[in-house]
């Protein structure tokens, strides 16, 4: 069995006693090769399409001489035999790998996450899915920091990733395991600021783990992020449930943590009344309070 590692930089482990780093596998050209395979595995990639990956769209006239010089470097670095019985197989589609006998870490992780989906149960969801994210703390591909093609890659698994949180997040305010769904939002916000699912799961999982004033500071940060990098406010789902945050009642909080709580929420609905055509602000924090409850009904 070959261990192809593509998160964090690239390795090959074979069997088990013989690991190959990047730099042992006979080039950049062949690394590639192989990354390239390892990310489509079990689908054969037609060698006009590595070539115009490996030389982003300008391959050379002898690119496909060229192509196969590289393929038998690659397997002679990894002991593999030629043509179709190999694991890295010659067909007539291009080459491809031999899932049957190649394991890669981006294609268990996105096989775990699909079983993290798939579960009925949201306490068993939320665990498969911590599992499942625990093999992607390092970057993908990670030893091609500026191909083209790697970058796409990148791009796209790391919405795969904040798509993957957000869900399992949810999952995590079913099962009302509060923490777990703060810390698991607050990693897809993390890496999508702009996203209002993964927002609205931080607000709710710190609203109902007794974190109300950082559930409206999550609030006021996205709005303030969409607000600079969109030109909109956010949509009614997440001000509905804001306006529910707000008329919670904060019971057990010192009276400076009040205060605290008061400044930010009066910092908050100043904000949202600016978004409102024809509403004139008022200057005291009295006034302006009494005309958050007419405007917006948080009474």
């Amino acid at each position: 069995m070959i261990t192809i590692t593509l998160f964090g930089p690239t390795a090959v482990t074979i069997d088990v006693g013989t690991t190959l780093t990047a730099a042992d596998l006979g080039g950049i050209k062949p690394r590639q090769i192989l990354e390239i395979l390892a990310v489509s595995a079990g689908t054969p990639v037609a060698k006009e399409r590595l070539a115009d990956l490996l030389w982003e769209g300008e391959p050379p006239k002898t690119y496909l001489a060229t192509l196969e010089s590289y393929v038998c470097v690659l397997r002679r670095a990894l002991g593999l035999v030629q043509g179709r019985r190999s694991v890295l197989a010659t067909t007539s589609g291009g080459y491809v790998l031999d899932t049957a006998q190649v394991r890669v870490d981006l294609v268990e992780l996105r096989r775990a996450l699909a079983g993290a989906a798939g579960a009925s149960a949201p306490a068993n969801a939320v665990d498969m899915a911590e599992a499942a994210l625990c093999m992607a703390t390092a970057p993908l591909l990670a030893s091609e920091p500026y191909a083209a093609w790697a970058i796409r890659e990148r791009d796209l698994v790391e919405q795969e990733l904040v798509a993957a949180r957000c869900r399992a997040a949810q999952r995590a305010l079913e099962a009302q395991a509060w923490d777990r769904a703060v810390t698991l939002a607050a990693g897809a916000v993390e890496r999508d600021p702009l996203a209002e699912v993964p927002v609205r799961h931080l607000m709710e999982g710190l609203w109902r783990s007794g974190q109300r004033v950082e559930a409206l500071r999550a609030y006021g940060r996205l709005r303030s992020a969409m607000v600079e990098e969109l030109g909109s406010e956010p949509g009614p789902p997440t001000r509905g449930l804001y306006l529910e945050i707000l008329r919670d009642e904060a019971a057990g909080q010192s009276p400076g943590e009040q205060r605290s709580e008061l400044r930010l929420i009066l910092g908050l609905l100043r904000q949202t009344l600016e978004s409102i055509p024809g509403i004139e602000l008022p200057g005291s924090d009295s006034a302006l309070a009494a005309l958050a409850v007419r405007v917006l009904d948080v009474a």
